[in-house]
């Protein structure tokens, strides 16, 4: 309602059999303005916008100006398969027979998207690394270019070994690491099209914890969809250097939890390890009332910091500055 009241001067207050075609044509009319999306930005205050770019097709073109790029790649991490492999080979315009050929194909991948200002992935809870074994990787791989189905532990094998392969070039080419976390997919029966839930692994965080450590140049931004592993994840970001929490993604894109979230977060850590806008918007009406949920979280949870004297209204005004401006600018070089 507050994206068709604000955006589309709708008066009523519910969408019924009397009012729905005009409004239709409204919302039709306006996607006819190329310059439509524009306003909806100012209006949303926004700087920057994220865009996801899957590795396996050509870079959109878009308004840099407005929009940054970040390179999609779990499927080639955790749930490579033939598929996958020949999407990169496409991708890079070379052949992948072996363990070999696919890291020299993923060096390449990183040239080509080089513009981006970070590399993103969804991690499953069930998905663990362990540390590289090249041998095994290389084992496994050959299974995998053979078309033969791979045992748990062969798959950990090849996972492993790609992410630490994607790691080691996100160092080398200075870009953030985004993981997204906290959902199991695809549950059957679930609502298309993700077919997802929201779920953890009571490990799911700690296995991760050696890629931190291991990749300190590597500054790690965490997206978490589930609210059982709030605090496990405020406190990693606690206690390593390059470990940073944002937003609210998909099930706790709510305002109890949101307050929860940043509650928390408020509390325990440096004012620079949190960004405050992660919007997960398919479209850019979206952004502009997600981002009017979150302001308005905020403005609450600091003021209520204020009212039991933790914080000064100075103090206050410039972490919310902090939250939704310098620190991602600072994270992603914006």
């Amino acid at each position: 309602m507050k994206i068709l009241k604000d955006l589309y001067g709708f008066q009523g207050d519910e969408i019924n059999e009397r009012n729905w075609r005009d409004l239709r044509d409204i919302i039709l009319l306006h996607t006819r303005d190329r310059d439509w999306y524009r306003q909806i930005l100012e209006k949303t205050k926004l700087k920057k916008g994220f865009l996801t770019f899957r590795y396996d097709e050509e870079i959109p073109e878009y308004a840099p100006d407005l929009f940054v790029g970040a390179l999609r790649i779990e499927s080639l991490i955790s749930r490579l398969n033939l598929a996958d492999i020949g999407g990169l080979e496409k991708a890079v315009d070379s052949s992948i027979q072996s363990l070999d050929e696919f890291e020299n194909a993923l060096s390449l991948l990183f040239r080509k998207f080089s513009k981006c200002v970070a590399v993103t992935a969804s991690i499953l809870p069930d998905e663990t690394f362990v540390e590289p074994d090249r041998a095994k990787a290389r084992a496994s791989f050959r299974k995998r270019i053979s078309g033969l189905d791979l045992s748990a532990s062969e798959v950990r094998n090849v996972s492993s070994f790609a992410i630490n392969c994607v790691l080691s070039l996100a160092e080398e080419y200075d870009l953030p690491f985004q993981l997204m976390l906290g959902v199991r997919r695809p549950v059957v029966g679930a609502s298309p099209p993700d077919y997802a839930i929201a779920g953890f692994e009571s490990k799911s965080l700690l296995c991760l914890c050696p890629l931190f450590h291991r990749f300190s140049g590597v500054d790690f931004d965490i997206f978490l969809a589930n609210r059982v592993q709030s605090h496990e994840l405020t406190v990693i970001a606690k206690n390593y250097q390059n470990v940073y929490v944002s937003g609210h993604w998909w099930y706790v894109f709510y305002p109890s939890i949101i307050k929860q979230f940043l509650l928390e977060r408020l509390q325990m850590l440096p004012r620079n390890k949190m960004n405050g806008f992660f919007s997960d918007a398919y479209v850019v009406e979206w952004t502009y009332a997600k981002a009017s949920m979150v302001r308005l979280q905020l403005s609450t949870v600091l003021a209520k910091m204020v009212e039991e004297g933790y914080y000064t209204e100075e103090l206050a005004r410039s972490l919310a500055t902090d939250l939704l401006i310098h620190n991602p600018e600072d994270l992603y070089k914006l």
